[in-house]
């Protein structure tokens, strides 16, 4: 008797869906950027500037994209009741690191966008869990982690303050997967790994032909989210 094929896992049947569904948010947000206003000539810097249009199309922001998307993705099937954020993270988020990591520049109008969709997303999360503890955390990290970094930035550390805009993703992010079972601590692993990975790209930047120049930090506020969810679930 012939016997049926083996069902395909769930968990790879989840990240074929994020896949997909994190491509289709990334292309949408890459035609956002290609709309997106430029800074003003006055403002330092700008003439000198690629065009965000430019930037959309070109290879090596859409390629940072689909990397971005294919780990994003995968992170997001282990995100358990805030996988909805995670997803808008590893979708939308990815755009505007890469387009700091390519121009170091990020639009005020499309990280706006992000972030009012990461608050969407842990509603909707919160929602669905029954668990309004998420949105407590999310509102705690973001006050935590964006104040955190605002010091930094009125300090004059050499952060841009869309860069702070980001932060307070960040802490939105981390503080409701924290209270979602991780603990209070993930959020923490996950600002520290943000710092080493910024003290080690800027350690790159140093050792190039443009290191008079600022460089990115957009791409380490978004790789050091994904720390939370390596950290291990706290203890009841």
């Amino acid at each position: 008797m012939a016997t049926s094929p083996p069902a395909v896992p769930a968990r790879l049947l989840c990240w074929v869906l994020c896949l997909v569904s994190a491509l289709l948010l990334a292309a949408i947000h890459l035609r956002l950027l290609a709309r997106q206003p430029e800074p003003a000539p006055t403002v330092p810097g700008a003439s000198e500037k690629t065009p965000y249009a430019e930037l959309a199309a070109g290879g090596r922001v859409r390629l940072t994209c689909l990397l971005g998307v294919a780990a994003g993705s995968a992170a997001t099937v282990m995100a358990g009741p805030v996988a909805p954020a995670w997803l808008i993270w590893g979708s939308g988020g990815v755009v505007l690191a890469g387009v700091d990591a390519a121009s170091t520049w990020i639009p005020r109008g499309l990280t706006r966008l992000v972030l009012g969709e990461l608050g969407a997303a842990l509603l909707l999360g919160a929602a669905l869990a029954g668990e309004p503890r998420l949105v407590v955390g999310a509102l705690a990290g973001a006050g935590g982690v964006g104040g955190f970094f605002w010091v930094v930035w009125r300090a004059g550390a050499g952060l841009g303050f869309a860069d702070v805009r980001l932060a307070v993703g960040l802490g939105a992010l981390t503080g409701a997967t924290g209270a979602a079972g991780t603990g209070p601590a993930a959020a923490v692993a996950a600002v520290m790994a943000t710092a080493v990975i910024g003290a080690a790209t800027g350690i790159i930047h140093a050792m190039g032909s443009t290191r008079h120049g600022p460089f990115p930090y957009g791409p380490a506020l978004w790789l050091g989210a994904y720390a939370c969810l390596a950290w291990p679930p706290a203890t009841p």
